[in-house]
């Protein structure tokens, strides 16, 4: 009993360090997303229609991998506590 009350302290700053970990990769998952959003509207000016048919899917595939990411980093988080 008296060893889990020694760890806490060290538990709760593995916590507080887990958080900003995550809060940094999910900060940066969504940076990348605006990237992604970026320049696939500089992209959609600049080139024809017929290749930005084509650009649109992937595009709009890594923004919904980019949002499962975050997704699942946050359902994790979550679900842990």
């Amino acid at each position: 009993m008296a060893e889990n009350l020694a760890n806490k302290p060290n538990d709760s700053k593995k916590d507080a360090q887990n958080d900003d970990e995550i809060k940094s990769i999910i900060l940066g998952l969504f940076a990348l997303i605006g990237f992604i959003i970026l320049i696939s509207a500089i992209f959609m000016g600049v080139v024809g229609e017929q290749l930005a048919s084509v650009a649109d899917t992937v595009f709009v595939a890594a923004i919904i991998g980019s949002f499962t990411l975050v997704g699942t980093i946050v359902g994790s988080t979550f679900l842990k506590k």
